[in-house]
């Protein structure tokens, strides 16, 4: 069975946790550089010493708002034996790869909350994202010694993607384009979310969101084991909210509270076949009928399925066009990961959930 490094660590420090870190994930950090060494250059046709160049300007900001998070990105370089604006490139890529306004296919979300399930309180996502990011992420398990606990799914380098903390809070995200996007240097989704997993409250959560200086426009879907849940469409300057509805919340690539300001011209579908699995379901859901909506093929009749007219073949389970493909320009689900909020149990399948194995953690 394929599953993810498991990293783990555990120290009141911040700089000696990311120390612990990065020393455990030294081979695939490297190997993450490599790839967006060319990634970077093949997409945006920047060296990698430019990029890095891009990521110091970062500095001022995290220095001044995200001083943990700083020091736990400092000591994931020392212990990795690269170079910090290297960690910070890693970090920064999101808002990075903005200057060159793709289209967007990354990720679909769910909060699944008491109504619809009868009882646990679930946060789901299919990381869609370039298939070869699969080989360098890792599972991360956090203990800073002082109460808090985090469990959570990134790329090598990173601080965390998705995950879920000791507390009941938990977050996942998506790729989202607006035109509000400036471009300017603001917080970085990866620092953002890593902060919003050292919360205790959903409150805090919410104001962390809304208060935000970010320079581009992020999605973030956020849930709690007390059984609040909320969408939050982040743009620079606005807050667009999304409230469960049947106790259920799905979002995609595109935005539903702030569609007004949405440039992200794709096919808009798959949150939708993701609600209506689950509400076939509604009050009765449970892990093993979530597995399966997260495997769900189904498409749109008639959309192309060859590279390069298909960058993906569109599903919530998206898998990489048929032919030959430039594996930079392609989507795929890398990972597959279901929260249980109530339980501190989560859920995670490396690859495609249609053909892999979802292996159990626990905070």
């Amino acid at each position: 069975m394929e599953q993810f490094l498991h990293v783990t660590v555990s120290s009141p420090d911040p700089f000696e946790r990311g120390r612990q870190y990065g020393e455990q994930a030294a081979a695939l950090i490297r190997q993450g550089i490599q790839g967006y060494t060319r990634h970077f250059q093949n997409l945006l046709g920047k060296s990698w010493e430019e990029i890095t160049r891009k990521s110091a300007c970062y500095l001022p900001l995290l220095e001044r708002d995200f001083p943990q998070e700083l020091e736990e990105a400092k000591g994931i370089a020392t212990g990795s034996g690269v170079s910090l604006e290297e960690i910070l490139a890693l970090n920064c890529r999101y808002e990075i790869l903005k200057l060159k306004k793709l289209p967007v296919m990354e990720c679909t979300t769910a909060a699944i909350l008491p109504e619809a399930t009868g009882g646990p309180v679930y946060l789901v996502q299919n990381w869609d994202y370039r298939p070869w990011v699969k080989d360098h992420s890792v599972v991360i398990s956090l203990d800073d010694c002082q109460g808090t606990r985090v469990l959570g799914l990134t790329e090598a380098g990173q601080l965390v993607r998705n995950g879920m903390n000791s507390h009941g809070i938990g977050v996942c995200a998506n790729n989202l384009t607006s035109t509000r996007d400036t471009l300017e240097a603001g917080a970085p989704m990866t620092f953002l979310r890593r902060k919003i997993l050292s919360q205790t409250s959903f409150q805090a959560v919410q104001d962390l969101l809304c208060g935000a200086k970010v320079g581009v426009s992020c999605n973030y879907m956020a849930a709690s084991a007390e059984g609040e849940a909320q969408d939050l469409e982040v743009t620079p300057g606005k807050v667009f909210h999304v409230y469960p509805e049947k106790g259920i919340i799905t979002h995609a690539n595109h935005m539903v509270a702030g569609a007004a300001v949405c440039t992200n011209k794709g096919k808009k579908f798959r949150d939708k076949i993701l609600r209506t699995l689950l509400e076939a379901r509604h009050g009765t859901i449970d892990l093993p009928y979530i597995q399966g909506c997260m495997a769900s093929h189904q498409t749109i009749p008639g959309l192309p399925a060859t590279f390069p007219e298909a960058d993906s073949i569109e599903a919530v389970c998206t898998h990489v066009p048929r032919g030959e493909y430039d594996p930079d320009r392609v989507w795929q689900t890398i990972a597959s990961a279901i929260y249980d909020l109530k339980g501190g149990v989560a859920h995670i399948c490396k690859g495609n959930p249609c053909s892999g194995e979802y292996v159990t953690y626990r905070l």
